[in-house]
């Protein structure tokens, strides 16, 4: 296992809710032993501290590994589908799934809008281009998405209103990196509430269980922090389980291990309570994503789904999910029975 999967342990030893030193320490063994590995996920999920009791219940790295990377359980020409955001875009938009609408996307110097191909060369040219999108669009700002995009990484605004500033600020990006160029959509009011700087959105697990059947494993709900236009995990967001026979929010926000592991029982910027909020169009999301899950048949898949006012829209899906925040919300993905039987299977 890397070394970076060790996180940064500073946050370990300043959290105030660890069990006793002596208790730890049998349990480390104890996980080791069982897990046969290195103990780094008794540190990354949480394990270590004092509410949490069944820790062996939790997935160890070679467990996640083998539902992962299993050819039983993901299938390398449906996941390229998936790793690639301008395909999978396509794919979805053609069996008319509610996504964001494409605006336009380059494929590093080349741009594409209204069926037509711009050769980008500097900066005047690129000021050009996306002031001809503005001015032939509704829009007055753009969600840049890198094709091969993980964990929120490289995601950025462009806006009308500034744009030669921003033009000056990700020029060399743009004409070396491949880009989606969507829409921001409008959140829903009741999550726009909690948190409006980013798009809160739900990570929803569906599994193809033995019988074909598409279920959903777990839903968590992500919302970021501060100015952060992402909501992921590792951009210092924070998510939280939600109940998958009501729809409520339930337990504690979690920010990630590497990213300060504090524990929100009220969102940090707006001090909303998040315990028991329903989340809008819960089950319509879930349907959602059983159905676009049905298109794209690996046995697991994570999707990323938002809240409209009108209903839930697929941001993306993710072949390898990483399973840590709905292994850690759900109490020990080793209790849910859908992860006994593919664990069986490999």
């Amino acid at each position: 296992m890397s070394l970076k999967r060790i996180g940064n342990f500073k946050f370990f030893f300043s959290d105030p809710n660890k069990k006793g030193w002596g208790r730890m320490f049998i349990e480390i063994i104890h996980f080791w032993y069982v897990k046969k590995e290195l103990p780094l996920d008794y540190f990354r999920r949480f394990l270590y501290r004092k509410e949490v009791k069944n820790y062996t219940a939790y997935l160890g790295y070679r467990q996640y590994e083998k539902l992962i990377f299993s050819k039983k359980m993901v299938f390398p020409e449906i996941s390229s589908i998936l790793d690639n955001k301008l395909s999978m875009h396509s794919y979805f938009s053609s069996i008319h799934l509610p996504m964001p609408k494409l605006v336009s996307y380059n494929l590093k110097n080349h741009f594409y809008f209204d069926n037509n191909v711009y050769a980008i060369n500097n900066k005047n040219d690129l000021i050009d281009y996306f002031s001809n999108v503005f001015e032939k669009s509704p829009y007055n700002e753009l969600f840049l998405k890198p094709l091969d995009a993980q964990g929120g990484k490289g995601i950025f605004l462009i806006k009308k209103e500034s744009l030669e500033g921003q033009i000056n600020k990700h020029l060399n990006n743009l004409l070396k990196t491949s880009f989606l160029h969507e829409e921001v959509i409008e959140q829903h009011p009741s999550l726009n509430k909690i948190h409006s700087k980013s798009i809160n959105t739900l990570r929803i697990e569906t599994c193809l269980n033995n019988k074909n059947n598409m279920e959903v494993l777990s839903v968590v709900i992500r919302f970021g922090v501060g100015n952060n236009i992402v909501d992921n995990a590792s951009k210092g967001g924070f998510y939280v389980s939600v109940n998958l026979d009501t729809g409520l929010i339930q337990g504690v926000g979690r920010q990630d291990f590497t990213q300060g592991s504090q524990v929100y029982e009220k969102h940090p910027d707006t001090n909303i309570i998040l315990e028991g909020i329903e989340v809008p169009f819960f089950n319509e999301a879930c349907e959602l994503s059983k159905k676009a899950a049905q298109y794209l048949p690996n046995r697991i898949i994570g999707w990323d789904v938002a809240i409209t006012p009108t209903g839930p829209v697929i941001i993306e899906g993710n072949q390898t999910p990483g399973m840590d925040m709905t292994d850690v919300a759900y109490g020990g993905y080793l209790k849910h029975p859908l992860i006994k039987e593919m664990l069986n299977e490999v």
